[in-house]
């Protein structure tokens, strides 16, 4: 008897020492160029809107990551441009898209990206989705730092905003941040 159960003791360690299967890990962010020349190549992408949408961004993974871990796995999220937002794709119209719209198109609202700031890293605060004449460019904004990555159906683009689009971004995009959990920032 004592033998059976060593024999079994040891097929049921032996079952139980398999190696897990890893978790599948998800693509990081792709570089994008900083070559400011691509500016206006990325803004003939962002005709007339058909339609405007924003994403709100989880916390912050530099100053919240154990915040961003607990909505990710709470919430519904969506992964844009290798980025994580929740799943709440809101689409804007009326005064809000037309004042986005007004920023987003104007090369004064778009600076030469400068040094790395200390703002913990880019992290995007929302994901503008825009669509004009079938194509599709996303517009990620990290208000902490005035960044933003453009990647549009001509170009893409890293580079920073001005200070004044800045805080009209900022501004108009507040009220979407009513998704993200009280304390996220």
């Amino acid at each position: 008897m004592g033998r059976r159960w060593s024999f079994l003791a040891v097929v049921l360690l032996a079952g139980c020492s398999r190696p897990a299967a890893p978790v599948p890990q998800a693509e990081p962010p792709k570089e994008v160029s900083t070559d400011f020349k691509r500016l206006k190549s990325v803004l003939e992408g962002l005709r007339k809107p058909e339609a405007i949408a924003v994403y709100p961004g989880l916390p912050s993974e530099f100053w919240e990551p154990q915040l961003r871990e607990v909505e990710a796995s709470r919430n519904r999220t969506v992964r844009l441009q290798g980025y994580l937002f929740y799943d709440d794709r809101l689409e804007l119209k009326g005064e809000v898209a037309d004042r986005l719209a007004s920023v987003l198109t104007a090369e004064r609202s778009f600076q030469r990206r400068r040094a790395a700031k200390k703002c913990g890293g880019y992290d995007p605060d929302y994901c503008i989705e825009w669509r004009s004449d079938g194509a599709t460019t996303y517009i990620l904004v990290c208000l902490e730092c005035g960044e933003v990555k453009l990647f549009g159906p001509r170009a893409e683009l890293y580079c920073d905003l001005s200070a004044e689009s800045g805080q009209d971004l900022e501004r108009w995009l507040k009220p979407f941040r009513k998704y993200q959990p009280p304390g996220s920032g």
